[in-house]
C-alpha cells in the first residue's frame, strides 16, 4: 500500500497545495507554522475519518481563514496495485467519498453513508480490525505531536494499562470481566427474589386444607337454610292471598266512603252554585228593564257623535285652508324682500362695474410707450453683434501678443522658435529685439478696442433697459385686457340678475292673489265653533245614558242563557241527592261483610313471615357469599402452588447461570486479557529491544514490563539492574518510545506510519541512530528487523535524516492561521 498524492485547497495555511509522495521514507521539513502537521492531520482527517475537532476545537478553524470550505483529496495505490482517491470535505454538507481509478479516470463507489465508506477503506488497507479507523490512526499509525509519548508515561499502572490494552485491542476481555459483574450480581439478585418470592407463596398456599374443610360446611348449612325457606314462602304465599282478599273488601268500602264525600261535597257546592246563579237571573231581568229606559239617551248620544264628527272634518279642512294662506303670506312677504334686495344689488353692481371699467381704461391710456424707448430698444442686437465682434478681435491681438512674447524669450535662450532647436544664425551673437515693437503696437490696438467695448458697454445696458421697459409695458397692457374681459364677463351676469328680478316679481304677485282666494274659502266656516260647542253639549248631556246601557247590555243579552243554566243546575243537583243514597246503602252492606280485626291479624303474620323468608335468604346469601369466597381463595391457592412450581424452576436455571457466569469470569475473561497482554508484550519487546539497541548503541535490553511499564536491564557489577520511569533520562525514554512504537505499528499489520518530531529530547548520537534505523528497517536489515512497512512519513528539522530518506519535501510559510 503507497500513498501517492494529496491535495488540499483552503485547509488551514494551504489554500491551494498538492504534495506527491514516494515509497520508503518522506520527511516533512519546514520553519515552524510551515503546516507540516497539518499534512499529517489532513491525511488523517480524509484517509483514516479522523473528526477535524480532534485537531482543532472548532471546525471552522480547520478551514483557511475567509473560506468556507474545504477540500482534501488523498490517492493511494492497494497491494493488488489498483489505484484509488479519497476525498472529504471540511464545513457544512461535508461528504467523504471514495473513488477508484479505471481508464484513468475516478470512477465514485455507491456508499449508503460514511460507515460503509470507513469499512471499505478498513479492507483496502488491510486494517479490518474491530477497532475504527480513526481510533487506530490516533492511537498507533499517526498519534498526534503532543500525544506520542501520551499512554508510555502514565504513572498510575492501571490507567496506563487501561490505554494499552485498548492501543491492542484487548480491552474488551477486561471490559467483559468487568461488565460481568454487573450480569452476576443482577442474576444473584434475581435468585435472592425468587427465593423470597417462593418462601411467601409457600406461606400463602399452607391454609389450603382448611379452606376447603370450611367449604365443604357452608355447603351443608346452605342446603338446609334453602330447605326452611321453601316452607316459610308456601305459608307466605296462603297468607297473602287471605290477606288480598281482606285489602280488596277494605279498599271497595272505602272506594265507596270515598264517593259519598265527593257527592256531599258536590251537593253542598251546588246548592251554593244554584243560588248564585239565581242572583245572576235577577241581575239580568234588571238590566234589561235599565236598557229600555236608557235606549232614548244612547240614540240621541250616537246621532249627536255622527254630526260632531262631520264638524270635526269641517274643522280640519279650516285648518288647512289657515295653513295655506299663512304659507303663502311667508311666500309673498319673502319673495317681496328678495326683490328689494336684488334690485339694490343689481344697481350697485352696475354702478360698481361703470367705476371700474373707466379706471381700466384710463390705465391703457396712461400705458402707450415713449417713440424714443422704441428707438432704443431696436439697436440691441445690432449693439451685442458689434460688441461681439470686438471681443473676437481682442482675443486675437492676445493670442498675437503671447506668440510674440513666448518668441522672444526663445530667442533670448538662442532656441529658434519655429522649430523649437537651436538656431545657428544667432549662436553666439547677442539676439537682436524685434518683437518689442511689434508687442507695443499691439498693446495700443488692444487699448483701443477696449475703449470701444467699453463705449459699446453703455449703449448695450442703455437699449437691455429700454427692452425690459417695453416688455413690462406689454406683460401690463396684457393683464388690462385679460381684467376688461372679466369686467365684460361680470356685467352679462348682472344682467341676466336683471331679468331674474322680473320672474320672482310675477311669482310675489301670484302668490299674494292666491292668500286672498284662500282668505274666501276660509269665510264659510265662521260660525263651525259655534256649531261644534252646541253638539258638544248636547253629546255630554246624553253621555250617562249611553254609558248605563252599554254597561248593562251583556247582561240583559245574557238572560236567556242564566235561566236555561239554572234549570240544568236543579236538575244535575237532585240526580246528585239520589246517587247519595244509592252510595250510603251499598255501604252498609259492605260494612257486614269485611272483618278489620280479622284484616289486621292476617297482615301482622305476613309481616313476621316476610322477616323470617328475608333472614333466611340473607343467610343463604351470605353463605354464598362465603363459598365463592373460599372456591376463589382456594383457585388462587392452586394458581399459586402452580407458580410456586415455576419459581423453582426458574430459580433453578439462574443458579445455572450463576455458575456458568462464574466460571467464564475466573477461568475465562479474568485470564485471557492477561495471556494476551503477556504475549503482546512478548512479542514487541523482543522487536522493540533490537530497535532499541541499534538507536542507543548501548548494551542496554529494553523490556516492556508489567502493566506495560519500559524497563530497561543491564549489568551493573556483575548484577542485573531494571530502571524504570522517573529513573530514565529524556534521551532514553523518547528512544524507548520511538522503538516500541515502531514494533507495535509492525504488530498490527499497519503498512504505512507517521512520526511527527521523533528525535525531541534525543542528542545527536541517538537522533543519528534514529535516521538509520528507520533506513535499516527499510532495506529489511536483518539484526533491526524484518521490512514491514510501505512507507514512513516524519516530520523533522534534523539533517540526520536528510541521509536516509527517499524524498525530503520542504515547505514554506504561508502567513495563514497555521
Amino acid at each position: 500500500m503507497q500513498i501517492l498524492s494529496i491535495s488540499l485547497k483552503n485547509i488551514k495555511c494551504h489554500r491551494d497545495k498538492e504534495l506527491h509522495f514516494v515509497n520508503g521514507i518522506n520527511v516533512l521539513s519546514g520553519v515552524n507554522g510551515a503546516g507540516k502537521s497539518t499534512i499529517f492531520e489532513a491525511i488523517g482527517y480524509a484517509l483514516f475519518g479522523v473528526d477535524a475537532r480532534d485537531f482543532v476545537g472548532n471546525v471552522e478553524r480547520f478551514i483557511t481563514i475567509g473560506a468556507k470550505k474545504g477540500d482534501i483529496a488523498v490517492i493511494f495505490t492497494t497491494d493488488d496495485g489498483e489505484t484509488y482517491r479519497v476525498s472529504r470535505s471540511v464545513g457544512a454538507g461535508s461528504k467523504w467519498l471514495l473513488a477508484r481509478e479505471i481508464g484513468g479516470t475516478f470512477d465514485i463507489e455507491d456508499h449508503a453513508g460514511a460507515p460503509e465508506t470507513e469499512a471499505r477503506i478498513k479492507e483496502l488497507l488491510g486494517l479490518d480490525s474491530g477497532r475504527s479507523l480513526a481510533d487506530q490512526y490516533k492511537l498507533v499509525i499517526g498519534p498526534f505531536q503532543n500525544e506520542f509519548l501520551g499512554p508510555f508515561v502514565i504513572k498510575q499502572p492501571t490507567k496506563r494499562q487501561e490505554a494499552f490494552d485498548e492501543i491492542l485491542g484487548i480491552d474488551a476481555w477486561r471490559k467483559t470481566y468487568k461488565g460481568t459483574s454487573t450480569l452476576l450480581a443482577s442474576v444473584k439478585s434475581k435468585i435472592e427474589v425468587l427465593t423470597v418470592e417462593i418462601e411467601g407463596k409457600q406461606e400463602q398456599v399452607a391454609a389450603l386444607p382448611e379452606r376447603k374443610k370450611e367449604l365443604t360446611g357452608f355447603v351443608a348449612e346452605a342446603a338446609a337454610q334453602q330447605k326452611e325457606l321453601t316452607g316459610k314462602e308456601k305459608t307466605l304465599t296462603e297468607t297473602e292471598r287471605q290477606l288480598s282478599i281482606l285489602d280488596g273488601q277494605e279498599k271497595t268500602a272505602n272506594t265507596v266512603k270515598s264517593d259519598i264525600q265527593v257527592l256531599e261535597n258536590r251537593i253542598r257546592d251546588g246548592a251554593g252554585k244554584i243560588n248564585d246563579q239565581e242572583k245572576r237571573v235577577k241581575e239580568a231581568e234588571q238590566a234589561l228593564e235599565t236598557l229600555e229606559k236608557t235606549r232614548a239617551g244612547k240614540e240621541a248620544f250616537e246621532a249627536a257623535e255622527a254630526n260632531i264628527k262631520l264638524l270635526r272634518e269641517e274643522e280640519k279642512q279650516r285648518r288647512e285652508i289657515e295653513k295655506d294662506i299663512n304659507a303663502l303670506d311667508k311666500e309673498s312677504a319673502r319673495l317681496a324682500q328678495t326683490l328689494d334686495h336684488e334690485m339694490r344689488e343689481v344697481e350697485k353692481t352696475d354702478k360698481q362695474l361703470t367705476e371700474e371699467e373707466s379706471k381700466l381704461k384710463q390705465d391703457q391710456k396712461a400705458l402707450a410707450a415713449d417713440d424714443s424707448l422704441h428707438k432704443t430698444a431696436a439697436h440691441l442686437t445690432e449693439l451685442k453683434k458689434e460688441a461681439e465682434k470686438l471681443r473676437l478681435g481682442k482675443g486675437l491681438l492676445e493670442g498675437r501678443r503671447a506668440g510674440l512674447q513666448e518668441g522672444k524669450e526663445k530667442l533670448a535662450e538662442g532656441i529658434c522658435p519655429f522649430f523649437k532647436e537651436q538656431c545657428q544664425n544667432i549662436s553666439g551673437k547677442a539676439p537682436r529685439d524685434v518683437f518689442s515693437t511689434r508687442v507695443d503696437e499691439l498693446d495700443k490696438e488692444r487699448l483701443a478696442l477696449d475703449k470701444q467695448l467699453n463705449c459699446l458697454s453703455e449703449e448695450i445696458a442703455v437699449a437691455d433697459k429700454a427692452q425690459h421697459e417695453l416688455d413690462s409695458i406689454k406683460v401690463r397692457a396684457q393683464e388690462l385686457q385679460k381684467q376688461l374681459n372679466a369686467l365684460s364677463k361680470r356685467r352679462d351676469e348682472n344682467n341676466n340678475r336683471k331679468r331674474a328680478i322680473e320672474g320672482t316679481k310675477n311669482q310675489q304677485e301670484e302668490a299674494e292673489k292666491k292668500a286672498v282666494a284662500r282668505k274666501e274659502d276660509l269665510k264659510k266656516y265662521s260660525n263651525l265653533d259655534t256649531e261644534i260647542a252646541k253638539i258638544e253639549k248636547l253629546r255630554t248631556e246624553h253621555q250617562v245614558a249611553r254609558d248605563t246601557f252599554f254597561a248593562k247590555q251583556k247582561d240583559a243579552k245574557d238572560l236567556n242563557n242564566r235561566r236555561e243554566s239554572l234549570k240544568k243546575m236543579i236538575k244535575l243537583f237532585e240526580e246528585l241527592e239520589q246517587a247519595l243514597v244509592a252510595k250510603q246503602k251499598e255501604l252498609l252492606k259492605l260494612e257486614k261483610d269485611y272483618d278489620s280485626k280479622r284484616h289486621a291479624e292476617v297482615r301482622l303474620v305476613k309481616e313476621h313471615l316476610v322477616a323470617e323468608v328475608a333472614t333466611i335468604k340473607q343467610k343463604i346469601n351470605d353463605l354464598g357469599k362465603d363459598r365463592l369466597r373460599l372456591e376463589e381463595e382456594i383457585k388462587k391457592m392452586n394458581r399459586i402452588k402452580k407458580e410456586i412450581k415455576a419459581r423453582l424452576a426458574e430459580k433453578k436455571s439462574f443458579e445455572g447461570k450463576e455458575e456458568l457466569v462464574n466460571f467464564l469470569r475466573n477461568k475465562i475473561f479474568n485470564n485471557v486479557s492477561a495471556q494476551l497482554s503477556e504475549r503482546f508484550r512478548e512479542e514487541i519487546s523482543l522487536r522493540a529491544d533490537i530497535i532499541y539497541r541499534n538507536i542507543a548503541e548501548t548494551d542496554e535490553e529494553l523490556y516492556w514490563g508489567d502493566k506495560y511499564q519500559i524497563v530497561l536491564r543491564d549489568m551493573q557489577d556483575g548484577e542485573l539492574r531494571e530502571r524504570t520511569d522517573d529513573q530514565l533520562s529524556g534521551g532514553q525514554t523518547m528512544s524507548a518510545v520511538v522503538a516500541l512504537r515502531l514494533a507495535l505499528l509492525q504488530t498490527i499489520g499497519a503498512r504505512v506510519a507517521f512520526f511527527d518530531e521523533p528525535t525531541s529530547n534525543l542528542d545527536a548520537a541517538r537522533r543519528s541512530n534514529l535516521a538509520h534505523a528507520f533506513r535499516a528497517i527499510d532495506v529489511g536489515r536483518e539484526e533491526v528487523t524484518e521490512h514491514w512497512y510501505d512507507q514512513l512519513f516524519l516530520i523533522s528539522h534534523d539533517v540526520a535524516f536528510t541521509e536516509v530518506t527517499d524524498q525530503i519535501i520542504s515547505l514554506e510559510y504561508q502567513g495563514e492561521r497555521p
